[in-house]
Protein backbone atom coordinates (compact mmCIF):
# COMPACT_ATOMS: atom_id res chain seq x y z
CA UNK A 1 0.00 0.00 0.00
CA UNK A 2 2.07 3.01 -1.32
CA UNK A 3 -0.04 4.87 -3.75
CA UNK A 4 -0.57 8.56 -1.96
CA UNK A 5 -3.77 7.66 -2.60
CA UNK A 6 -4.03 4.09 -0.42
CA UNK A 7 -2.44 5.73 2.14
CA UNK A 8 -4.37 9.33 2.56
CA UNK A 9 -7.61 6.53 1.61
CA UNK A 10 -6.54 4.86 5.18
CA UNK A 11 -5.51 8.03 6.69
CA UNK A 12 -9.39 9.44 6.27
CA UNK A 13 -10.67 5.88 7.00
CA UNK A 14 -9.26 6.12 10.28
CA UNK A 15 -10.72 9.70 11.03
CA UNK A 16 -13.85 8.01 10.46
CA UNK A 17 -13.80 5.81 12.90
CA UNK A 18 -12.26 8.15 15.53
CA UNK A 19 -15.14 10.91 14.32
CA UNK A 20 -17.72 8.09 14.73
CA UNK A 21 -16.90 7.45 18.07
CA UNK A 22 -16.81 11.33 18.83
CA UNK A 23 -20.31 11.79 17.39
CA UNK A 24 -22.04 8.96 18.84
CA UNK A 25 -21.03 9.36 22.00
CA UNK A 26 -21.82 13.44 21.80
CA UNK A 27 -18.64 14.03 23.13
CA UNK A 28 -18.23 17.74 22.08
CA UNK A 29 -21.01 19.11 23.75
CA UNK A 30 -19.76 18.08 27.00
CA UNK A 31 -16.38 19.45 26.42
CA UNK A 32 -14.80 21.77 28.52
CA UNK A 33 -13.83 25.25 27.00
CA UNK A 34 -10.03 24.71 27.07
CA UNK A 35 -10.99 21.35 25.08
CA UNK A 36 -12.93 22.95 23.14
CA UNK A 37 -10.54 25.35 21.42
CA UNK A 38 -7.73 22.60 21.25
CA UNK A 39 -10.56 20.81 18.93
CA UNK A 40 -11.52 23.85 16.73
CA UNK A 41 -7.31 24.15 16.38
CA UNK A 42 -6.74 20.71 15.08
CA UNK A 43 -9.36 20.87 12.78
CA UNK A 44 -8.94 23.96 11.37
CA UNK A 45 -4.72 22.19 10.99
CA UNK A 46 -6.68 19.48 9.61
CA UNK A 47 -8.51 21.59 6.74
CA UNK A 48 -5.36 23.24 5.82
CA UNK A 49 -3.69 20.51 5.18
CA UNK A 50 -6.45 19.35 3.07
CA UNK A 51 -6.91 22.26 1.36
CA UNK A 52 -2.93 21.60 -0.08
CA UNK A 53 -3.97 18.89 -1.34
CA UNK A 54 -7.16 19.82 -2.71
CA UNK A 55 -4.94 22.76 -4.51
CA UNK A 56 -2.02 20.67 -5.68
CA UNK A 57 -4.88 18.44 -7.65
CA UNK A 58 -6.21 20.98 -8.78
CA UNK A 59 -3.14 22.14 -10.44
CA UNK A 60 -3.69 19.01 -12.57
CA UNK A 61 -6.88 18.88 -13.34
CA UNK A 62 -5.57 23.17 -14.62
CA UNK A 63 -2.94 21.56 -16.52
CA UNK A 64 -4.67 18.55 -18.01
CA UNK A 65 -7.50 20.69 -19.50
CA UNK A 66 -5.17 22.02 -21.39
CA UNK A 67 -4.72 21.44 -25.13
CA UNK A 68 -6.55 19.82 -27.81
CA UNK A 69 -10.77 19.60 -26.77
CA UNK A 70 -10.24 15.47 -27.19
CA UNK A 71 -7.12 15.34 -24.72
CA UNK A 72 -8.15 17.34 -22.08
CA UNK A 73 -9.14 15.72 -18.74
CA UNK A 74 -12.21 17.56 -18.89
CA UNK A 75 -13.24 16.19 -21.94
CA UNK A 76 -12.91 12.78 -20.68
CA UNK A 77 -14.54 13.03 -17.99
CA UNK A 78 -17.26 14.96 -19.79
CA UNK A 79 -16.73 18.37 -18.46
CA UNK A 80 -16.21 21.66 -20.00
CA UNK A 81 -14.30 23.34 -17.46
CA UNK A 82 -12.18 22.55 -14.66
CA UNK A 83 -14.71 24.37 -12.25
CA UNK A 84 -17.07 21.79 -13.55
CA UNK A 85 -14.40 19.37 -13.30
CA UNK A 86 -14.20 20.31 -9.18
CA UNK A 87 -17.53 20.71 -8.59
CA UNK A 88 -18.90 17.35 -9.53
CA UNK A 89 -16.04 14.97 -8.29
CA UNK A 90 -15.44 17.32 -5.08
CA UNK A 91 -19.15 17.96 -4.45
CA UNK A 92 -18.82 21.55 -4.31
CA UNK A 93 -20.15 24.57 -4.95
CA UNK A 94 -18.92 26.17 -8.32
CA UNK A 95 -17.43 29.26 -6.15
CA UNK A 96 -15.62 27.09 -4.12
CA UNK A 97 -14.19 25.11 -7.28
CA UNK A 98 -13.23 28.60 -8.55
CA UNK A 99 -11.37 29.34 -5.60
CA UNK A 100 -9.78 25.82 -6.01
CA UNK A 101 -8.62 26.91 -9.91
CA UNK A 102 -7.31 29.76 -9.04
CA UNK A 103 -5.22 29.10 -6.08
CA UNK A 104 -4.13 26.16 -8.71
CA UNK A 105 -2.62 28.90 -11.09
CA UNK A 106 -1.02 30.40 -8.21
CA UNK A 107 0.75 27.01 -7.04
CA UNK A 108 1.62 25.69 -10.03
CA UNK A 109 4.96 24.51 -11.88
CA UNK A 110 6.09 24.53 -15.45
CA UNK A 111 8.67 21.35 -15.91
CA UNK A 112 11.81 22.52 -16.95
CA UNK A 113 12.96 21.67 -20.65
CA UNK A 114 16.11 19.97 -20.57
CA UNK A 115 16.32 18.20 -16.94
CA UNK A 116 12.16 18.33 -16.60
CA UNK A 117 13.22 19.90 -12.91
CA UNK A 118 9.99 21.66 -11.35
CA UNK A 119 10.49 25.33 -11.51
CA UNK A 120 9.37 27.89 -8.87
CA UNK A 121 5.35 28.30 -8.97
CA UNK A 122 4.39 31.98 -9.37
CA UNK A 123 3.71 32.22 -5.84
CA UNK A 124 6.60 29.84 -4.30
CA UNK A 125 6.67 30.65 -0.84
CA UNK A 126 3.20 31.11 0.05
CA UNK A 127 2.89 27.70 -2.05
CA UNK A 128 5.01 26.15 0.27
CA UNK A 129 3.06 27.80 3.58
CA UNK A 130 -0.34 25.75 2.33
CA UNK A 131 1.35 22.60 1.55
CA UNK A 132 3.10 22.75 5.28
CA UNK A 133 -0.30 23.65 6.85
CA UNK A 134 0.82 26.86 7.68
CA UNK A 135 -1.94 28.65 5.25
CA UNK A 136 -5.19 27.43 3.98
CA UNK A 137 -6.89 27.95 0.50
CA UNK A 138 -8.27 31.12 2.16
CA UNK A 139 -4.46 32.27 3.33
CA UNK A 140 -2.98 31.51 -0.02
CA UNK A 141 -5.45 33.47 -2.00
CA UNK A 142 -5.88 36.69 1.11
CA UNK A 143 -2.15 36.48 0.51
CA UNK A 144 -1.97 36.34 -3.70
CA UNK A 145 -5.25 38.23 -4.73
CA UNK A 146 -3.71 41.73 -3.86
CA UNK A 147 -0.21 40.97 -5.31
CA UNK A 148 -1.53 39.38 -8.58
CA UNK A 149 -4.03 42.82 -9.06
CA UNK A 150 -0.75 45.03 -9.39
CA UNK A 151 0.81 42.39 -11.72
CA UNK A 152 0.84 44.45 -14.91
CA UNK A 153 2.65 47.39 -12.47
CA UNK A 154 5.14 45.45 -10.66
CA UNK A 155 8.26 43.06 -11.71
CA UNK A 156 8.63 39.90 -11.67
CA UNK A 157 11.33 40.56 -8.82
CA UNK A 158 9.15 42.85 -6.87
CA UNK A 159 6.17 40.02 -6.97
CA UNK A 160 8.79 37.39 -5.59
CA UNK A 161 9.59 39.80 -3.19
CA UNK A 162 5.90 40.64 -1.95
CA UNK A 163 5.46 36.74 -2.48
CA UNK A 164 8.72 35.90 0.33
CA UNK A 165 7.32 38.99 2.60
CA UNK A 166 3.29 37.64 2.66
CA UNK A 167 4.24 34.02 3.40
CA UNK A 168 6.47 34.88 6.15
CA UNK A 169 3.49 37.34 7.64
CA UNK A 170 1.04 34.20 7.35
CA UNK A 171 3.45 32.22 10.05
CA UNK A 172 3.40 35.42 11.84
CA UNK A 173 7.31 36.58 11.30
CA UNK A 174 7.86 39.88 9.56
CA UNK A 175 10.81 40.69 7.52
CA UNK A 176 12.89 43.40 6.66
CA UNK A 177 11.88 44.59 2.96
CA UNK A 178 15.23 44.70 1.70
CA UNK A 179 17.18 42.22 3.61
CA UNK A 180 14.64 39.72 4.43
CA UNK A 181 16.17 38.88 7.91
CA UNK A 182 13.32 38.54 10.48
CA UNK A 183 12.66 41.88 12.43
CA UNK A 184 9.84 40.97 14.55
CA UNK A 185 6.97 38.40 15.61
CA UNK A 186 3.11 38.51 15.87
CA UNK A 187 0.49 36.76 16.40
CA UNK A 188 -0.37 34.14 13.37
CA UNK A 189 -3.04 36.39 11.71
CA UNK A 190 -6.34 35.68 9.80
CA UNK A 191 -6.45 35.46 5.98
CA UNK A 192 -8.29 38.85 6.70
CA UNK A 193 -5.16 40.12 7.80
CA UNK A 194 -3.17 38.27 5.53
CA UNK A 195 -4.98 40.35 2.78
CA UNK A 196 -4.63 43.72 4.78
CA UNK A 197 -0.66 43.18 4.74
CA UNK A 198 -0.44 41.75 1.41
CA UNK A 199 -2.37 44.91 0.41
CA UNK A 200 0.39 47.29 2.24
CA UNK A 201 2.86 45.59 0.57
CA UNK A 202 1.69 46.58 -2.64
CA UNK A 203 0.84 49.68 -1.71
CA UNK A 204 4.95 50.29 -0.96
CA UNK A 205 5.55 48.38 -4.36
CA UNK A 206 3.23 49.84 -6.50
CA UNK A 207 2.82 53.56 -5.16
CA UNK A 208 1.03 55.00 -8.24
CA UNK A 209 -1.02 51.87 -8.73
CA UNK A 210 -4.34 53.68 -6.70
CA UNK A 211 -4.41 55.98 -9.86
CA UNK A 212 -4.81 53.21 -11.99
CA UNK A 213 -7.52 51.58 -9.81
CA UNK A 214 -9.28 54.05 -10.04
CA UNK A 215 -9.53 54.70 -14.20
CA UNK A 216 -10.48 50.74 -14.36
CA UNK A 217 -13.09 51.40 -11.59
CA UNK A 218 -14.63 53.86 -12.96
CA UNK A 219 -14.96 51.76 -16.55
CA UNK A 220 -16.28 49.15 -13.71
CA UNK A 221 -18.57 50.92 -12.23
CA UNK A 222 -22.55 50.18 -12.58
CA UNK A 223 -25.91 48.60 -11.64
CA UNK A 224 -27.98 45.95 -13.54
CA UNK A 225 -31.36 44.46 -13.11
CA UNK A 226 -32.44 41.54 -13.75
CA UNK A 227 -36.12 40.43 -14.58
CA UNK A 228 -38.65 39.89 -11.96
CA UNK A 229 -38.23 36.30 -10.35
CA UNK A 230 -39.91 35.31 -7.51
CA UNK A 231 -41.17 38.81 -6.81
CA UNK A 232 -38.25 41.08 -6.76
CA UNK A 233 -35.84 41.94 -9.17
CA UNK A 234 -31.74 40.59 -8.57
CA UNK A 235 -29.31 43.51 -8.39
CA UNK A 236 -25.14 42.93 -9.39
CA UNK A 237 -22.82 45.69 -10.13
CA UNK A 238 -20.03 47.62 -7.99
CA UNK A 239 -19.86 51.04 -6.38
CA UNK A 240 -17.20 53.41 -6.20
CA UNK A 241 -15.47 53.60 -3.33
CA UNK A 242 -17.15 57.22 -2.54
CA UNK A 243 -20.51 56.09 -3.58
CA UNK A 244 -20.29 53.10 -1.35
CA UNK A 245 -18.86 54.96 1.65
CA UNK A 246 -21.83 57.73 1.32
CA UNK A 247 -24.28 54.70 1.29
CA UNK A 248 -22.69 53.09 3.99
CA UNK A 249 -22.57 56.02 6.26
CA UNK A 250 -26.87 56.60 5.44
CA UNK A 251 -27.20 52.68 6.40
CA UNK A 252 -25.62 53.40 9.81
CA UNK A 253 -27.71 56.21 10.65
CA UNK A 254 -30.53 53.90 9.66
CA UNK A 255 -29.70 50.28 11.18
CA UNK A 256 -27.96 51.75 14.30
CA UNK A 257 -29.25 49.82 17.38
CA UNK A 258 -28.08 53.11 19.49
CA UNK A 259 -31.78 53.35 20.77
CA UNK A 260 -32.18 50.09 22.19
CA UNK A 261 -35.18 48.42 22.67
CA UNK A 262 -37.58 51.07 23.84
CA UNK A 263 -40.37 50.47 26.42
CA UNK A 264 -41.73 47.24 27.57
CA UNK A 265 -44.90 46.37 29.16
CA UNK A 266 -44.05 43.32 30.53
CA UNK A 267 -41.66 42.08 32.71
CA UNK A 268 -40.39 39.16 30.57
CA UNK A 269 -40.13 41.37 27.15
CA UNK A 270 -37.91 43.89 29.70
CA UNK A 271 -34.31 44.12 28.23
CA UNK A 272 -32.86 44.98 31.72
CA UNK A 273 -34.46 41.66 33.04
CA UNK A 274 -34.49 39.58 29.96
CA UNK A 275 -31.47 39.68 27.76
CA UNK A 276 -33.78 38.17 24.81
CA UNK A 277 -36.77 40.38 25.60
CA UNK A 278 -37.27 44.13 23.60
CA UNK A 279 -38.16 45.34 19.85
CA UNK A 280 -35.50 42.64 18.46
CA UNK A 281 -37.98 39.91 19.39
CA UNK A 282 -40.26 40.91 16.61
CA UNK A 283 -37.87 42.00 14.06
CA UNK A 284 -35.91 38.67 12.44
CA UNK A 285 -34.88 40.57 9.17
CA UNK A 286 -31.38 39.42 8.06
CA UNK A 287 -28.67 42.28 7.15
CA UNK A 288 -29.28 41.58 3.23
CA UNK A 289 -33.19 42.64 4.32
CA UNK A 290 -32.44 45.31 6.79
CA UNK A 291 -29.86 46.81 3.73
CA UNK A 292 -32.82 46.83 1.27
CA UNK A 293 -35.24 48.54 3.65
CA UNK A 294 -32.97 51.06 4.19
CA UNK A 295 -32.06 51.98 0.43
CA UNK A 296 -36.12 52.14 0.24
CA UNK A 297 -36.26 54.96 2.84
CA UNK A 298 -33.22 56.79 1.19
CA UNK A 299 -35.06 56.58 -2.21
CA UNK A 300 -38.37 57.44 -0.62
CA UNK A 301 -36.67 60.55 0.99
CA UNK A 302 -34.83 61.66 -1.79
CA UNK A 303 -38.08 61.44 -4.27
CA UNK A 304 -39.59 63.46 -1.34
CA UNK A 305 -36.73 65.87 -1.02
CA UNK A 306 -37.62 68.00 -4.05
CA UNK A 307 -33.79 68.93 -5.04
CA UNK A 308 -34.04 66.14 -7.96
CA UNK A 309 -34.20 67.18 -11.44
CA UNK A 310 -37.62 67.32 -13.15
CA UNK A 311 -38.98 64.56 -15.08
CA UNK A 312 -40.94 65.36 -18.04
CA UNK A 313 -41.64 68.87 -16.30
CA UNK A 314 -42.52 67.67 -12.92
CA UNK A 315 -40.74 66.11 -9.88
CA UNK A 316 -40.65 62.60 -10.47
CA UNK A 317 -43.42 61.01 -9.36
CA UNK A 318 -44.33 57.06 -8.88
CA UNK A 319 -47.15 55.82 -10.79
CA UNK A 320 -49.40 53.48 -9.25
CA UNK A 321 -52.16 52.21 -11.41
CA UNK A 322 -55.21 50.21 -10.05
CA UNK A 323 -58.57 49.43 -10.26
CA UNK A 324 -61.11 51.51 -8.67
CA UNK A 325 -62.78 48.48 -7.24
CA UNK A 326 -60.10 46.88 -6.14
CA UNK A 327 -58.77 50.08 -4.45
CA UNK A 328 -61.78 50.35 -2.50
CA UNK A 329 -62.30 46.60 -1.70
CA UNK A 330 -58.19 46.31 -0.77
CA UNK A 331 -58.22 43.26 -3.25
CA UNK A 332 -56.49 42.23 -6.04
CA UNK A 333 -53.24 43.64 -7.47
CA UNK A 334 -51.79 47.09 -9.12
CA UNK A 335 -48.98 47.76 -11.50
CA UNK A 336 -45.91 50.34 -10.42
CA UNK A 337 -44.81 52.56 -13.78
CA UNK A 338 -41.13 51.23 -14.37
CA UNK A 339 -41.89 47.68 -12.69
CA UNK A 340 -43.32 46.29 -16.18
CA UNK A 341 -42.62 42.46 -15.12
CA UNK A 342 -45.81 41.50 -13.10
CA UNK A 343 -48.61 43.13 -10.91
CA UNK A 344 -47.57 44.67 -7.25
CA UNK A 345 -49.92 43.35 -4.01
CA UNK A 346 -53.14 46.05 -3.58
CA UNK A 347 -51.49 46.87 -0.02
CA UNK A 348 -48.31 48.34 -2.05
CA UNK A 349 -50.42 50.80 -3.73
CA UNK A 350 -52.12 51.30 -0.39
CA UNK A 351 -48.63 51.71 0.66
CA UNK A 352 -47.64 54.56 -1.65
CA UNK A 353 -50.55 56.14 -1.52
CA UNK A 354 -49.82 57.00 2.29
CA UNK A 355 -46.03 57.79 1.50
CA UNK A 356 -46.78 60.87 -0.84
CA UNK A 357 -45.07 61.66 -4.17
CA UNK A 358 -47.11 59.48 -6.28
CA UNK A 359 -49.95 59.78 -8.49
CA UNK A 360 -52.57 57.49 -8.16
CA UNK A 361 -54.64 56.70 -11.40
CA UNK A 362 -57.83 54.48 -10.69
CA UNK A 363 -59.58 52.99 -13.51
CA UNK A 364 -62.86 51.29 -14.02
CA UNK A 365 -63.13 47.22 -15.45
CA UNK A 366 -62.83 48.57 -18.61
CA UNK A 367 -60.21 50.46 -18.57
CA UNK A 368 -61.31 53.96 -18.74
CA UNK A 369 -59.20 56.49 -16.11
CA UNK A 370 -61.99 56.81 -13.16
CA UNK A 371 -59.92 59.28 -11.45
CA UNK A 372 -56.99 61.03 -11.84
CA UNK A 373 -55.43 62.35 -8.36
CA UNK A 374 -53.00 65.14 -8.49
CA UNK A 375 -49.23 64.38 -8.25
CA UNK A 376 -47.46 65.50 -5.09
CA UNK A 377 -47.69 64.72 -1.39
CA UNK A 378 -51.09 63.19 0.13
CA UNK A 379 -49.79 65.14 3.87
CA UNK A 380 -49.01 68.55 2.97
CA UNK A 381 -46.04 70.42 4.66
CA UNK A 382 -48.02 71.72 7.34
CA UNK A 383 -49.43 68.93 8.08
CA UNK A 384 -46.42 66.76 8.16
CA UNK A 385 -44.68 68.98 10.80
CA UNK A 386 -47.27 69.06 12.88
CA UNK A 387 -47.70 65.32 13.02
CA UNK A 388 -43.83 65.23 13.51
CA UNK A 389 -44.08 67.18 16.52
CA UNK A 390 -46.36 64.99 17.83
CA UNK A 391 -45.19 61.64 16.89
CA UNK A 392 -41.52 62.29 16.65
CA UNK A 393 -40.46 59.44 15.32
CA UNK A 394 -41.91 55.60 13.53
CA UNK A 395 -44.50 55.30 16.33
CA UNK A 396 -43.63 51.55 16.72
CA UNK A 397 -41.92 51.07 19.86
CA UNK A 398 -37.94 50.57 19.83
CA UNK A 399 -37.65 51.64 16.22
CA UNK A 400 -34.98 54.39 16.13
CA UNK A 401 -35.47 55.96 12.88
CA UNK A 402 -35.77 59.49 12.97
CA UNK A 403 -38.79 61.53 11.45
CA UNK A 404 -37.46 62.98 8.83
CA UNK A 405 -36.73 59.53 7.08
CA UNK A 406 -40.51 58.33 8.36
CA UNK A 407 -43.64 58.37 5.59
CA UNK A 408 -46.93 59.18 7.15
CA UNK A 409 -49.15 56.06 7.61
CA UNK A 410 -53.15 57.16 6.85
CA UNK A 411 -54.60 54.57 10.00
CA UNK A 412 -58.14 54.89 8.61
CA UNK A 413 -57.26 53.91 5.01
CA UNK A 414 -57.59 56.69 2.00
CA UNK A 415 -59.74 54.28 0.05
CA UNK A 416 -62.42 53.60 3.13
CA UNK A 417 -62.72 57.26 3.83
CA UNK A 418 -59.97 57.85 5.95
CA UNK A 419 -59.20 61.72 5.81
CA UNK A 420 -56.03 63.22 5.28
CA UNK A 421 -56.11 64.51 8.30
CA UNK A 422 -53.26 64.91 11.36
CA UNK A 423 -56.03 63.27 13.51
CA UNK A 424 -55.62 60.21 11.06
CA UNK A 425 -52.14 60.27 9.95
CA UNK A 426 -49.11 58.60 12.02
CA UNK A 427 -45.65 58.62 11.05
CA UNK A 428 -43.79 54.85 10.28
CA UNK A 429 -40.73 53.85 8.89
CA UNK A 430 -40.32 52.31 5.59
CA UNK A 431 -40.16 49.10 6.89
CA UNK A 432 -43.16 49.25 9.67
CA UNK A 433 -45.10 50.62 6.98
CA UNK A 434 -44.58 48.03 4.07
CA UNK A 435 -45.06 45.07 7.31
CA UNK A 436 -47.65 46.55 9.23
CA UNK A 437 -49.99 44.11 7.73
CA UNK A 438 -48.11 41.10 8.60
CA UNK A 439 -47.06 42.31 11.59
CA UNK A 440 -48.83 42.15 15.26
CA UNK A 441 -48.74 45.91 16.25
CA UNK A 442 -51.76 47.44 15.60
CA UNK A 443 -52.62 51.48 15.42
CA UNK A 444 -55.73 53.24 16.04
CA UNK A 445 -56.75 57.18 16.95
CA UNK A 446 -58.49 57.72 19.84
CA UNK A 447 -58.93 61.91 20.09
CA UNK A 448 -56.57 62.30 17.88
CA UNK A 449 -54.10 60.85 19.45
CA UNK A 450 -52.00 57.56 18.12
CA UNK A 451 -52.46 54.41 19.93
CA UNK A 452 -50.48 50.95 19.52
CA UNK A 453 -51.11 47.51 20.66
CA UNK A 454 -48.19 45.22 20.09
CA UNK A 455 -47.81 41.85 20.18
CA UNK A 456 -47.96 39.22 23.73
CA UNK A 457 -43.74 39.43 23.57
CA UNK A 458 -43.75 42.95 24.29
CA UNK A 459 -47.28 43.05 26.50
CA UNK A 460 -48.48 39.71 27.71
CA UNK A 461 -51.93 42.05 28.48
CA UNK A 462 -52.30 43.41 24.49
CA UNK A 463 -53.69 46.64 26.16
CA UNK A 464 -53.44 49.93 23.84
CA UNK A 465 -50.65 52.70 24.85
CA UNK A 466 -49.65 56.03 23.70
CA UNK A 467 -47.20 56.50 20.89
CA UNK A 468 -44.42 58.45 20.55
CA UNK A 469 -43.90 61.52 22.54
CA UNK A 470 -47.38 60.85 24.33
CA UNK A 471 -46.33 57.72 25.41
CA UNK A 472 -43.07 59.98 26.76
CA UNK A 473 -45.31 62.64 28.40
CA UNK A 474 -47.84 59.53 29.79
CA UNK A 475 -44.82 57.65 31.56
CA UNK A 476 -43.68 61.21 32.92
CA UNK A 477 -46.75 61.81 34.30
CA UNK A 478 -47.57 58.74 36.06
CA UNK A 479 -43.75 59.02 37.08
CA UNK A 480 -44.53 62.51 38.99
CA UNK A 481 -45.39 62.56 42.76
Amino acid sequence: MNSVVDRVEALEAELAGVLADVFEGEQIPDLPDAELMRLLDVAARLQRRVDGVLVEAAVQVRDRSEGLRDERLTTRHGCQRPVDLLSMVCRIDKAHAGRLVRAAGYAARARGITDGVFLPAKYDRLRDALLVGDVGLGGLLAGADPVEHARARISDEQRAAADRLVAAYATGVVLHPDTGVEIGRVPVPSPGEVAEFSRAVVAVLDPDGAEPDDEIASRNRGLRFGALRDGVYPVSGGLLPEVYAQWQRLNDALLSPRAGAGVCFDDAADPETNPNGGIDQGDDRTRAQRLHDALATILTVAARGGELPDLGGASPTLVVTVTAADYAAGTGFAHVDGADDGPVPIRVAAQTGCAGGIQRVLFDDRGRIASLGTSGRVFNALQRRAIVARDGGCVVPGCTIPATWCEIHHVQEHAQGGPTHTDNGVLLCWHHHRTLHLSHWQIRMRHGVPEIRGPAWWDSRRDWHPTGKARVRTLASRASP
